[in-house]
């Protein structure tokens, strides 16, 4: 081989590289500016949930994500992790049974105890639930603000912001993954491409740290499901809820809030009532 070969090989093997090696410090960059500048705003929310079934009650501590929306103290998360139950998960649970959080405390930064807050609305149709804290805080709390949301179409990678469990020392993690469709029905959502390596009630975000939506259960009726049974094990049911979608949202659950309107528990799916007793035809004779 000739020196001037060679050279040329080399060449040709430095450029492959290039693109590679450039991927992976764009992608390094963004990692560390989303866990900068948006991981502060990703809490933790402690409650204990009892569950009533049969005339028992069992109580079990328990943990879930949360976003900071506002800097006053309002955290949204998934409603189904906050004990709320959707239409369609209704007819998977035994007769009777609730599921009610209390005790409820919202972990930020590396607080470990927490600070005192209630669920003042919920969403079961979106999967989505707020939490007030209770307490005016001396500073404002570092929020994510959905307004200005940018467009998202399929292919474009989008990254989520999360924490990890109390074993890891609730530390800030992210993972990235592309869109694999953009639907309209039942409502405007962004489908992955694959599965989504993200807990429910995660931001989302684009490359520029601009919030694109949330991550949300949507499932369909239980026929469907059962017509088509891989829908759970495939996890087809984890989608992104746009960012205006939760804007309104909360815009609605706020509004529901301030006017006192009692905050819909988690409901139970209802005993059936006894059919009622078809009356005997009358004979010949019968008045």
């Amino acid at each position: 081989m000739t020196v001037r070969t060679l050279l040329a090989s080399l060449a040709l093997s430095l450029a492959a590289v290039a693109p590679v090696s450039a991927v992976a410090a764009d992608e390094t960059a963004v990692y560390a500016k989303l866990a900068e500048s948006r991981s502060p705003s990703v809490v933790t929310i402690k409650f204990v949930l009892k569950i009533s079934m049969g005339g028992s009650d069992e109580e079990r501590e328990t943990e879930t994500a949360g976003i900071m929306i506002e800097s006053g103290g309002l955290v949204m998360a998934s409603n189904l992790q906050l004990g709320g139950i959707s239409e369609s998960m209704r007819s998977f649970m035994s007769p009777g049974m609730s599921m009610t959080p209390k005790d409820i405390k919202v972990l930020i930064g590396d607080d470990t105890e927490g600070v005192e807050a209630k669920v003042i609305a919920r969403d079961s149709e979106l999967d989505l639930a707020w939490v007030q804290i209770e307490k005016k805080s001396e500073k404002p709390y570092a929020a994510i603000d959905f307004a200005n949301a940018g467009k998202v179409v399929p292919g474009q990678t989008l990254y989520s912001v999360e924490r990890l469990g109390k074993f890891f020392d609730r530390a800030a993690t992210m993972n990235d993954f592309r869109i694999g469709a953009v639907v309209t029905k039942p409502r405007k959502l962004y489908i992955p491409a694959e599965r989504l390596s993200a807990g429910l009630g995660t931001p989302i975000f684009a490359a520029d740290g601009t919030p694109v939506g949330v991550s949300v259960l949507q499932l369909p009726s239980k026929e469907e499901m059962e017509a088509e049974q891989n829908m759970m094990g495939s996890q087809r049911g984890l989608v992104i809820l746009p960012a205006e979608e939760v804007v309104a949202a909360t815009a609605r659950a706020k509004e529901a809030a301030a006017s006192g309107k009692p905050v819909d528990e988690p409901a139970a799916p209802a005993a059936e009532a006894p059919k009622e007793e078809m009356a005997e035809p009358k004979k010949d004779g019968d008045k």
